[in-house]
């Protein structure tokens, strides 16, 4: 018959497999995305002094498969008072395209999307997985913004001091 001293060490024993069993279980990794959305008064399509960040617009997270409805992942979230918005992402997306995309402007006058140049479909590709090379769980997007349906007048002199031609924005 056992004494006390080996039923208590098979118990303590079978205890500590159990911990570590239960410690094995692989979890998804989480991913955090993060980006600004702003208005572009000047309709530039690329950040500058006069650009405005926007507090309240709607962002959507999606990672799709190889088919393009194959949609793998999605999450939408607002923008706080910096134009800042912080998505959480679960699970490992290497071999999926993911891209966060402007969903909705909080401002009746800066609701247009681009619509000329690299800007077309305004929208920034981001990779969530962890076999790239980064070691942290955030991710960083590129900004997004909305424009104004017309210029502001205070972007003639942005553009004098940038030597842009208007113009050739058109």
């Amino acid at each position: 018959m056992a004494n006390s001293a080996q039923i208590v060490a098979i118990f303590a024993g079978a205890l500590i497999l159990f911990a570590l069993g239960d410690t094995a279980v692989a979890t998804d990794p989480e991913f955090f995305v993060q980006g600004q959305v702003f208005c572009e008064v000047c309709r530039t399509n690329f950040i500058n002094r006069l650009s405005e960040p926007m507090e309240g617009a709607t962002v959507r997270l999606e990672c799709r498969g190889d088919n393009v409805g194959n949609i793998t992942f999605g999450i939408e979230g607002v923008t706080d008072a910096g134009g800042n918005y912080k998505l959480k992402a679960t699970g490992d997306h290497e071999d999926e395209d993911c891209q966060v995309t402007l969903v909705k402007s909080s401002r009746l006058d800066c609701q247009e999307t681009p619509s000329e140049g690299w800007a077309m479909q305004p929208s920034s590709k981001i990779t969530i997985t962890k076999n790239n090379g980064f070691h942290d769980d955030i991710r960083h997007a590129n900004p997004l913004g909305f424009t104004k349906k017309e210029r502001d007048p205070a972007c003639q002199e942005l553009f004098k001091e940038l030597q842009i031609n208007p113009d050739s924005l058109a």
